[in-house]
């Protein structure tokens, strides 16, 4: 997809427009606007690559096919996916109503309800069966290191700024317990700091511990799990956090309640099929959503000063 493959050369917002031509959706120019059909809605993501934007639109296509063939009875029409650069644009975008539902983690959806204060947590996501999951300090089998104390003047591998389980949640755990957790290159850091690098992806935060570019790193038990058994078995866990949900699906606030109601059960019904199955498999291991419930809401009231949302990127 030639279009696809220059968006990373442009700007932000037509990055967006082309997520959006690429799945089809009509444009602005055409008759008068009274004869245009209801305006779509449109999912909004981070690129987890700036330099490959085709690659969201694989990840996402089904689900989105799969949402539209699910609306289309109801009149709702689902438009392209919109591509964020970072947490700061897709905030923008939210704002100017060019987003109206997102799929993320509790780390950065924390911090898009405090940029626009019109995010609101609806659905839980379940990745790879898991509803909740917790983040795992890990070590090589021969290092001293035992408990959070311990990394002290350490180096902790990371994954990014955004990362609910691989930055949020260890961080929030290293300052419980009295540690302070600074950049690797912080000229102001003093000698009791853990240090951190940033891996950029889960296998790659294994890797650098094994190879001595950390002394221990931290992520979700889901991704200590699927680490390949030659991996795991030259590493040990030494501590891990208290549980937290896996992910929220959230809604701009402004969005029209009737078509709210109609994405949220479209949602609910993708697992009932195969299809449904498969397309959300596709986008990164998506395997159902549930409603809030009560305690959920109340977890995340807990959560929310604890993560600092206002660190994320």
């Amino acid at each position: 997809m030639r279009v696809v493959a220059l968006a990373a050369r442009l700007a932000p917002r037509t990055l967006g427009t082309l997520a959006a031509l690429a799945f089809g959706v009509p444009g602005t120019v055409g008759p008068a606007a009274a004869s245009r059909p209801p305006a779509a809605v449109h999912l909004g993501v981070v690129a987890e690559e700036p330099n490959e934007p085709d690659k969201m639109l694989r990840i996402f296509a089904e689900l989105l096919a799969r949402l539209r063939e699910q609306l289309q009875p109801r009149a709702v029409r689902v438009g392209g996916l919109v591509i964020a650069r970072d947490l700061d644009d897709l905030s923008q975008r939210i704002l100017r109503g060019d987003v109206d539902f997102v799929i993320e983690t509790v780390f950065p959806t924390l911090a898009l309800q405090e940029r626009t204060h019109c995010v609101e947590p609806s659905l839980v996501i379940f990745r790879r069966g898991q509803r909740e999951y917790r983040s795992v300090f890990f070590t090589r089998q021969e290092s001293p290191i035992r408990e959070l104390a311990d990394l002290r003047g350490k180096t902790l591998v990371l994954q990014v700024l955004r990362s609910t389980s691989a930055f949020a949640l260890p961080k929030a755990e290293l300052e419980r317990a009295g540690l302070t957790l600074v950049p690797a290159d912080d000229l102001r850091s003093r000698p009791g700091d853990v240090r951190y690098v940033l891996a950029q992806a889960e296998v790659n935060q294994a890797i650098w511990v094994l190879h001595g570019k950390g002394d221990a790193g931290a992520f979700n038990d889901g991704n200590w799990a699927a680490l390949p058994e030659k991996v795991r078995a030259r590493l040990r866990v030494f501590h891990q956090t208290a549980p937290i949900v896996r992910g929220l699906l959230s809604f701009r606030s402004g969005l029209d309640a009737t078509v709210r109601r109609a994405v949220e059960e479209a949602l609910l019904r993708l697992p009932d099929d195969e299809a449904g199955r498969v397309a959300l498999f596709q986008a990164a291991g998506l395997t159902g959503f549930e409603r809030l419930t009560a305690e959920d809401r109340a977890g995340l009231r807990r959560w929310a000063p604890v993560l600092r949302p206002s660190q994320a990127r």
